[in-house]
């Protein structure tokens, strides 16, 4: 029932057409209480509205952990980063720690989200992103610039206690492996 709360669009398809319904009936008909559904259906359309606007779902809440993720990666804030990591993951902090220092970013964004799949019976909860990312900076261990350099990347999140999304495993490739949909080798 989650995908309700992410789709404002059905909401609104199913309130117009109830809307429509009930409005050529009561055109047809004359009867208020037709009328009175109709001012029903408006406040439950906004109702319905309101409340998929406050309803943050967990498909919802990585997607904002993704963003962020990107914004402290593209200010090279290694501490924020490094935030991220799930508590119970210190070897992951300690890759993370010695991968991150030689680069220095100017650009990290998400271009596309190809899978957000939540395991809601896993304890902790947890999550699989899979998402194509450009970035461009420089390379102090290599000596070169890097511009919009295309990557696949793949997280496995973990649902902390606080309720925060947060990085169990990770792993990156070229783009092509989602478009050619290969194994990792």
């Amino acid at each position: 029932m989650s995908w309700l709360y992410e789709q404002q669009l059905i909401i609104v398809v199913l309130g117009v057409s109830l809307l429509l319904g009930l409005g050529a009936a009561w055109s047809a008909s004359g009867r208020k209480e037709l009328l009175y559904a109709m001012a029903a259906a408006v406040v439950l359309l906004i109702a319905g509205l309101v409340i998929e606007r406050l309803v943050v779902t967990d498909r919802e809440a990585i997607q904002a952990t993704l963003m962020k993720i990107a914004r402290d990666v593209q200010s090279n804030d290694r501490h924020a980063v490094l935030r991220h990591v799930h508590s119970q993951a210190p070897d992951l902090k300690r890759r993370a720690e010695a991968e991150l220092p030689p680069y220095h970013f100017t650009e990290c964004r998400i271009t596309k989200i190809h899978l957000i799949d939540v395991d809601r019976h896993a304890e902790p909860r947890s999550a699989i992103a899979e998402f194509n990312i450009i970035g461009s900076g420089s390379s102090t261990k290599e000596g070169v610039e890097l511009d919009h350099v295309a990557r696949w990347v793949k997280l496995h999140l973990l649902r902390e206690s606080d309720g925060r999304w947060t990085v169990a495993e990770y792993e990156h490739d070229s783009p092509q492996r989602m478009i050619m949909k290969q194994p990792t080798q």
